[in-house]
């Protein structure tokens, strides 16, 4: 018998641990909006408020030279965010994580010879003893001559 399905707000709100991480999460996504508010525009889209603790924030950025600027803007930052909590904060936390660049798949370059290249390529493996070259030699050939 299949199990009735349930919306995750109720099941939220059942779980205590799942209902606190989800406030946690409200909590720093609206923190991280002020943040981003009190910065120069051009930090928008390099930085992101990571976590809140009882003393101080952490911030992530995706190069070391926001880095360096977002330091400067500590006292604004830390000003604006104690605003929004229970207790000041007095100490902000930089770190550097670059973006994760999606996986390129390194296409096989296709070797198109002409046809008297294939030739020579198979003429050449054939005069050889056989052994690594021989085989390379011929593996090539046939490859060429298949694309051709």
């Amino acid at each position: 018998m299949a199990r009735k399905l349930e919306r995750i707000n109720s099941v939220c709100e059942q779980n205590k641990r799942l209902n606190k991480l989800t406030h946690r999460v409200q909590k720093l996504n609206q923190l991280n909006i002020v943040m981003q508010q009190a910065l120069p525009i051009q930090f928008a889209s390099h930085c992101h408020l990571a976590n809140v603790t009882a003393t101080h924030i952490i911030i992530h950025t995706d190069n070391a030279s926001y880095a360096s600027l977002l330091r400067f803007q500590a006292p604004v930052l830390c000003k604006t965010l104690s605003e929004y909590l229970p207790h000041a904060i007095d100490k902000l936390e930089v770190k550097v994580r670059p973006k994760n660049a999606p996986l390129v798949q390194p296409t096989s370059a296709n070797i198109t010879l002409p046809g008297k290249a294939a030739e020579s390529l198979q003429q050449t493996a054939d005069s050889l003893e056989d052994g690594a070259l021989k085989t390379a030699l011929a593996k090539l050939a046939q490859r060429s001559s298949k694309s051709n």
